[in-house]
C-alpha cells in the first residue's frame, strides 16, 4: 500500500527531476543561441563585405592569377608581333636591293 510519505516524497523526486531537465533544456537553449549569434555574425560581415565590394585575400589572389595569365598571352603576342614585322622589313629590304642591283 502506497502512503501519502511515499507518493509525496515521490513527487518531490519528480519535482526536482524535472528542475534538473528544465535547466538543461535552458542551457541547450543558450548555447544555440550563442552559436546563432555566432552566425549572424559571420553572415552580416559577408554582406558588409559584399556591400562595401571589399576584396578578399582569395579574390585578390585570383585576380593577381588572371593577370599573369593575361600579361603572359600580351607578351607572347608582341613577340610573335615583332617576329613578323622583322621578317617583313628584311623582305622589304630585300626586294628594293634586288631593284636596284638588277
Amino acid at each position: 500500500m502506497i502512503t501519502i510519505r511515499d507518493s509525496k516524497s515521490k513527487q518531490e523526486v519528480y519535482e526536482l527531476r524535472i528542475k534538473e531537465l528544465e535547466t538543461k533544456i535552458d542551457m541547450l537553449e543558450q548555447s544555440i543561441q550563442t552559436k546563432m549569434d555566432a552566425n549572424d555574425v559571420i553572415v552580416k560581415i559577408d554582406e558588409l563585405i559584399r556591400e562595401k565590394e571589399l576584396v578578399t585575400k582569395v579574390e585578390l589572389e585570383n585576380f593577381h592569377k588572371k593577370m599573369e595569365v593575361a600579361l603572359h598571352a600580351s607578351q607572347v603576342k608582341i613577340i610573335k608581333w615583332l617576329c613578323a614585322t622583322g621578317l617583313s622589313t628584311i623582305t622589304a629590304i630585300a626586294a628594293i636591293i634586288r631593284l636596284f642591283i638588277n
